[in-house]
């Protein structure tokens, strides 16, 4: 799960720095902090699998902590938008909005379908506490 984390932080940090920095090549009409936002979300994933190298089970669970909450943020902009019938598709916006939902959601039910494995296989004591990979 840590080779995971790392995947997902970077793919998060380039997608915001490339919406930051390349805004005028992905066809932005400005230059936005708010295009960063998915680095905001990677770099404490980043530090949480860096935390895992050392202690895999607090920094696997400071990772999926915010890979949910940038879940949860992007679905918080994408519903109301969808519902509301607003959701300009021609315009990055969304398109990056919705690649952090994907990356997030997607690293979030693989860390807690990891963690569920983790738990059983302790409970019916197969391995001790041992770290997961």
């Amino acid at each position: 799960m840590r080779n995971l984390a790392f995947i997902c932080s970077a793919l998060l940090i380039i997608l915001g720095c490339a919406g930051y920095f390349g805004w005028e090549s992905i066809g932005a009409s400005k230059q936005s902090v708010t295009a960063l936002i998915p680095a905001f979300v990677g770099i404490p994933t980043l530090i949480g699998a860096l935390i895992a190298m050392k202690n895999n089970m607090l920094g696997m669970h400071i990772s999926v902590t915010f890979t949910l909450l940038g879940a949860l943020a992007g679905l918080g902009r994408l519903i109301p938008s969808a519902i509301k019938g607003n959701l300009d598709w021609s315009t990055p916006a969304p398109k990056m909005i919705t690649a952090m939902t994907v990356i997030c959601a997607f690293f979030t039910v693989m860390a807690v379908r990891s963690f569920i494995a983790a738990r059983k296989a302790r409970e019916a004591g197969d391995t001790p506490a041992a770290p997961e990979e």
